[in-house]
């Protein structure tokens, strides 16, 4: 099975540091490059059976009041999609994350996790295939103390004995307090290094990680070279 994770940044498209300046309206209404950059990704994650994006505009002015979700399964192929509304700006944007599947889903939890600030989530499903899989697509807040709650509170919904994955944008390396907890506590494994994913047009931190667990075996897994976010996508293949 062929996994991706990607904080898609709202298909704004920074590819460099004065792209948060310059590309700031991006921020507030929709342009016609944003139905190319989701056009781009589509053609990106077609070929994964499990995809978990972040940082994706459910219906927002800036996304042309149109869920980037259904234009991304609409244009990549994938049958099946979850999401999860996390934040809302009124008039501007809706937050969220979202899971595209080529396997039927059924949705577990929609978890808001715990924070100093509102507005972070995890969502849960079961991937219904051959080998039935549980899959998490979270966004963790920026500090470690928060990171350690949400990750302790997304562990009780997967550390059972069956295959399971946990996917996102961590916000913290595979070797940080938060992650090494949250490994120890489920059995969670992570490649012994994990390629910097941040900034994409030049990276320095591994932020974005596919954790597994419960008998998964972990047969590829890298970072794949697409520059329509300010986040590189990490991919994995696994078997059972």
């Amino acid at each position: 099975m062929k996994l991706l994770t990607w904080n898609i940044q709202a298909a704004i498209g920074t590819r460099r540091y004065r792209d948060y300046v310059l590309k700031a309206h991006r921020q507030l209404l929709h342009t016609a490059s944003k139905s190319a950059i989701l056009d781009s990704i589509a053609r990106e994650i077609a070929p994964h059976d499990v995809v978990c994006l972040q940082e994706v505009d459910l219906g927002g002015r800036r996304a042309g009041y149109r869920s980037q979700v259904e234009e991304i399964a609409r244009l990549s192929g994938h049958a099946h999609i979850a999401v999860q509304e996390n934040r809302t700006i009124p008039g501007i944007s809706r937050h969220g994350n979202a899971m595209l599947s080529h396997f039927p889903l059924d949705v577990v939890e929609d978890l808001k996790l715990p924070g100093r600030l509102s507005g972070r989530g995890c969502l849960i499903a079961d991937v219904r295939a051959d080998q039935h899989l549980r899959v998490a697509c979270l966004h963790l807040s920026l500090g470690q103390a928060d990171q350690t709650l949400q990750l302790t509170a997304i562990a009780r919904l997967v550390r059972e004995p069956r295959p399971w994955a946990v996917m996102g944008d961590f916000n913290c390396g595979g070797r940080s307090g938060p992650i090494s907890a949250f490994c120890e506590l489920t059995g969670g494994d992570l490649p012994a290094v994990t390629p910097p994913t941040f900034p994409a047009w030049k990276p320095r931190r591994d932020f974005d990680h596919i954790i597994t667990g419960g008998g998964v075996v972990l047969e590829h897994y890298g970072v794949e070279p697409a520059n329509f976010s300010d986040h590189l996508p990490v991919a994995a293949r696994i078997g059972f």
